[in-house]
């Protein structure tokens, strides 16, 4: 049978329960984590996104004042200060190599310098780099984008023509081109009004406010610790139902095995065992209930007590509320069972722990091997109190009855045949000759005999015996038959004594047949081994019921002048052999004795 081991699970170390949820805790912790980074650089990306829009735009305004011609701060300025009217917008401005700001969001800072780190570094993107700072003045935080910034790099046609002709009107003071002597489209030489050329190294600032999207990122990582809070909690919760199912289907397998094992005890114990539920159905009937009350398993579950068991077990199942709790006394199944069968019965209400009702069980207890041997101490007794008066009476009457016996002969001997003193002096010394067989008849009915058992053939044996009463047979019409269903055909028995039980057991049935019937012998296998069985079945007139417990007592006779010794005799016999003997009979109907002897052969 295979054990069932249970989870390891269920005694895991709490260190190892700990270690677990640790590495839960931080797996978690990761996820929620790499999350808020992913966000960041999302947010960090757009709003890089935004300053490069920002630059594209100046830088594309920069170049239209190119291609009208006026190249210089005078265009720019009023670009950034426009792009710089968005509220996020801190500042915007653009800074020569040297740190001086040309152009700004807020025009008192133009000419000012202004220190960056990465101002001149030769490693720079071309996009430019951010970076997140603390404001000093008023503690924001500050995304800020520094970027090359190229205004004049583009453009041809036009605009490359314009930059020719101011080029050469610098150099040639009378130069002027066709249509505009006065060069009023033109902006000043770079040389004289500072204006930006295509060499120029210059960077564009752009300085964005992320109070918003700070607060957006407080928010969500207050929304992904929740996250993450709520999954660490559904981890344990899906945790501990982990082990609170691998518990439950544990507990589940415990009880199928308590179960199975509380069955299969039930099942095997002596004693029937009948239950009913709280609907007064049979919920367990054992093989022991089976057996005792002559019903099937598979007819009494799920039937009433009255549906499924015989009358007489009704008592045990009350249905009257003010019947007895507790019933325990004892019945006796004659009419149940051909052998009698007498139980120990015991009825006891089922109830919960608030004293509701749940069903009734009942106990069993065959008593009948007690009921049998108590029955043979008595009769025991009883052959000890009469060996002790035959032994009186064999020692107290025959002395006298030897001397009575004398005297009627002697006075007898006195008398002609005819006379009627010689016919009273015969009837005298009968009665004292019978008087005299009746006790040794005692003598031998009490007193214990040896036994000289001996191998034999059982078939002729039944035949011999069955000759001996042939002739009174064919007198009263009765057929004789024997039948042997042994395997093997001898026997180790006391011969003489096996037919004088035989016979004792022929005459008693041929008598109640006196208007003709059937005599049958059978000789089979017992039901425990090593053991045969004789049964001597007649159609008589039947023994009553209330007759049957007393057939076998001494001097107990139902016909005129018998002795009361044959049948005693015979239980005595099959006793000394080892043997029992059982008679059941209806009346009208017939008789069957069954004898039950231990075989040795």
């Amino acid at each position: 049978m295979k054990k069932n081991l249970p989870s390891p699970f269920l005694y895991a170390s709490p260190w190892i329960l700990a270690a677990a949820i640790g590495i839960l805790v931080a797996i978690v912790f990761f996820f929620a984590a790499n999350n808020l980074q992913r966000e960041k650089r999302i947010m960090s990306e757009n709003l890089f996104n935004k300053a490069q829009a920002i630059i594209h735009f100046i830088g594309a305004g920069s170049r239209a004042s190119r291609i009208m011609g006026v190249p210089d701060t005078r265009q720019i300025q009023p670009l950034i200060e426009q792009a710089s009217g968005e509220s996020d917008i801190i500042a915007l401005a653009i800074i020569n190599s040297d740190g001086t700001i040309l152009a700004h969001s807020k025009p008192n800072l133009i000419g000012s310098r202004l220190d960056h780190p990465r101002l001149n570094d030769p490693a720079m993107p071309p996009n430019g780099s951010f970076r997140v700072v603390k404001s000093e003045t008023d503690g924001k935080t500050i995304f800020e984008v520094l970027a090359p910034f190229r205004p004049f790099s583009r453009g041809q046609g036009l605009f490359k023509k314009r930059q020719m002709e101011a080029t050469a009107r610098n150099n040639d003071p009378l130069y002027a081109p066709p249509g505009n002597p006065d060069n009023s489209m033109f902006c000043p030489s770079p040389q004289k009004s500072g204006a930006w050329t295509s060499t120029s190294r210059l960077s564009i600032l752009v300085s964005l406010d992320m109070t918003e999207q700070a607060k957006i990122i407080r928010q969500d990582r207050y929304q992904m610790l929740s996250i993450s809070l709520a999954l660490l909690l559904v981890a344990i919760g899906g945790w501990i139902a982990l082990l609170t199912a691998q518990s439950h289907r544990s507990s589940q397998q415990t009880i199928r095995n308590m179960q199975a094992f509380t069955d299969l005890l039930i099942s095997r114990l002596p004693v029937g065992i009948i239950a009913t539920g709280a609907d007064n159905r049979i919920q367990t009937f054992n093989s022991a209930a089976s057996r005792l009350t002559g019903k099937e398993r598979e007819q009494a579950i799920g039937q009433s007590p009255g549906e499924a068991l015989p009358a007489i077990f009704n008592q045990l199942f009350p249905k009257n509320p003010g019947a007895p709790a507790f019933i325990d006394h004892e019945l006796s199944l004659d009419e149940q069972t051909d052998e009698p069968v007498h139980l120990r019965v015991s009825s006891l209400p089922i109830s919960n722990a608030q004293g509701i009702k749940l069903g009734r069980v009942v106990l069993l207890d065959d008593i009948s091997g007690i009921k049998n041997l108590e029955e043979r101490i008595r009769r025991q007794d009883r052959l000890v109190a009469l060996g002790k008066m035959a032994a009186g009476v064999a020692h107290e009457v025959r002395n006298p009855l030897s001397s009575i016996k004398g005297f009627a002969a002697l006075l007898g001997s006195r008398f002609s045949e005819q006379s009627e003193e010689k016919q009273a002096a015969k009837l005298l010394v009968n009665e004292v000759e019978r008087l005299n067989r009746s006790i040794t008849e005692l003598l031998t009915y009490a007193r214990p005999q040896p036994l000289h058992l001996n191998e034999f053939a059982i078939g002729p044996f039944i035949d011999d015996s069955l000759r001996l009463v042939q002739s009174d047979a064919m007198v009263l019409g009765v057929e004789l038959s024997s039948k042997i269903e042994l395997r093997q055909p001898t026997v180790v028995l006391d011969r003489d004594r096996l037919n004088q039980v035989l016979l004792n057991l022929y005459l008693n049935s041929l008598q109640a047949m006196e208007k003709g019937g059937r005599l049958t012998v059978w000789v089979g296998k017992g039901e425990k081994p090593n053991r045969i069985e004789i049964r001597v079945m007649d159609t008589g007139s039947g023994i009553k019921k209330e007759l049957l417990e007393r057939v076998t007592d001494p001097y107990f006779t139902t016909k005129p002048g018998g002795s009361g010794l044959g049948l005693a005799m015979v239980h005595k016999l099959i006793d000394e052999h080892g043997g029992s003997l059982r008679i059941s009979s209806r009346e009208g109907e017939g008789t069957t004795v069954n004898i039950s002897l231990p075989d040795e052969a």
